[in-house]
């Protein structure tokens, strides 16, 4: 009984200052793309084999008091200044890094996801080390032995198994140069975070087919009834990468004149739309996992097509109009991500 009692109260009291702590981080460390090492984001604390180290320095100042001792006494004085000097030449490896980081990532459940944190430095460094802080993620820890002048990328590694989006929180960068007495760490903010999109699960091909909207009350609004397609010559673009390269105008590029692709135009008489509602599945999360794959198989064949996960028209957010491309693929899949 008194041992339960015992950790009932010492978790409200970890809560209590962990709480705390990330207040003072917040305005310490704020969240930001780039950082750079310094005396007010560098935390310098002896590490285990540093305080037996310590208590043995202390142990042999005893010894040559209590003995009166000269030869002890400066070989204790001997061991304290070089705990100091490690200290302070633990700061000097460790200051002035720079670390810049992209905040966004976005990949399928079930898929590996790379989080590069770019280093740049102007003199040599030596065992940097990067984790993401969260014990909750089982981040692996990222090393560089040997961080010469110049840029390095340590790549951070997340994996998750549900859509949506995903906040990592921040990045521990720390190092236990030299000899191992003292750590050297800094808790930074990149605002990382993923959006993970479902998992692509196959459909057979009779299972469905491209629907048209025949009740739309704003067509009009779309400002065209075209859609891409290989009929008539329609115009030249600016090449957008993601796009087939069966589109370039290789006489427009051949001269000189810059990379571009060929639009074409086919008539259509109504909009296609993948609706949510029509996949054959009562479980919401295999629905969107069939939507995930038909905008994949789509945007490969470069088909025109909308995207419907609610019955109300008027809600944009969940209802994106037909169009093609690597960007309308993009807003489809974060769609099924974020959708709830």
């Amino acid at each position: 009984m008194a041992a339960t009692a015992k950790f009932s109260l010492a978790r409200p009291v970890r809560r209590f200052f962990q709480k705390h702590f990330e207040r003072w981080l917040a305005r310490r460390i704020p969240s930001q793309q780039e950082h750079q090492l310094n005396s007010r984001n560098i935390m310098i604390y002896p590490t285990r084999f540093g305080l037996a180290y310590l208590g043995f320095v202390v142990l042999v100042f005893l010894l040559g008091t209590n003995y009166q001792n000269n030869i002890i006494l400066l070989f204790s004085y001997l061991l304290a200044s070089l705990f100091i000097s490690v200290m302070l030449h633990s700061f000097y490896n460790f200051s002035q890094l720079r670390f810049y980081s992209v905040a966004k990532q976005q990949g399928y459940a079930e898929e590996v996801l790379y989080f590069a944190i770019k280093i740049t430095t102007e003199k040599t460094h030596y065992d940097i080390n990067a984790h993401f802080t969260d014990k909750a993620l089982n981040s692996q820890v990222e090393k560089i032995e040997l961080c010469q002048q110049g840029s390095h990328e340590l790549r951070l590694v997340y994996k998750t198994l549900q859509r949506g989006k995903h906040w990592l929180g921040r990045v521990t960068v720390f190092s236990e140069y030299s000899l191992g007495l003292f750590k050297s760490k800094s808790i930074l903010d990149f605002g990382h975070y993923a959006i993970i999109y479902p998992k692509a699960k196959s459909l057979i091909a009779d299972q469905y087919q491209l629907s048209a909207q025949a009740d739309e009350p704003s067509i009009d609004s779309y400002q065209s009834t075209n859609s891409v397609g290989t009929d008539d010559f329609s115009e030249l673009k600016s090449f957008v990468r993601g796009e087939s390269k069966a589109r370039t105008a290789w006489k427009q590029l051949a001269k000189g004149q810059g990379h571009y692709s060929k639009h074409y135009q086919a008539e259509q008489s109504q909009l296609h739309w993948l609706k949510l509602s029509e996949m054959p599945s009562n479980d919401v999360e295999i629905q969107l996992a069939y939507l995930s794959f038909l905008i994949g198989e789509l945007t490969a064949s470069n088909q025109s097509f909308g995207l419907q996960l609610s019955t109300e028209l008027s809600c944009q957010s969940m209802n994106i109009a037909p169009n093609s491309g690597f960007h309308h693929q993009q807003a489809c899949l974060t769609a099924l991500a974020l959708y709830s």
